[in-house]
């Protein structure tokens, strides 16, 4: 870690990603993000802009659908070799995953919708 680099409380993590500090510390309890060692004048965690850059790609992961424990190996993966081709290929197995998921959400909804409006023409006929 760089002397320069910024480090952040996590109230302001918070408010930049409007989320709660529960839902921060969740995270740590998970594994997913961690702290620095708590600032000695206001005996408060910190995190570094690395774990800010992270818990953007966590919270990503988590508006797309992906599990926490999905997005924790995916970014890990991708933190540790974003050019190698086993961890380039286990991330694309869980988007390829996540999209056949919704296609099947889709067609699931699609179905849905069309039985409505079916019962809809129904009932305004009778």
């Amino acid at each position: 870690m760089s002397c320069h680099e910024k480090q952040y409380l996590i109230s302001e993590l918070a408010s930049l990603f409007d989320i709660s500090s529960r839902t921060i510390r969740y995270y740590e309890e998970m594994g997913l993000i961690q702290s620095q060692d708590r600032d000695a004048s206001s005996q408060q965690r910190t995190f570094s802009d690395q774990e800010r850059r992270r818990l953007k790609l966590i919270l990503r992961g988590k508006r797309l659908g992906f599990r926490l424990q999905e997005i924790k190996e995916m970014v890990d993966l991708y933190e540790s070799n974003p050019k190698g081709d086993l961890e380039k290929q286990r991330i694309l197995a869980y988007t390829d995953q996540k999209l056949q998921d919704i296609d099947e959400k889709l067609l699931e909804l699609q179905t849905a919708k069309a039985d409505i409006l079916a019962y809809r023409e129904r009932f305004e006929n009778d």
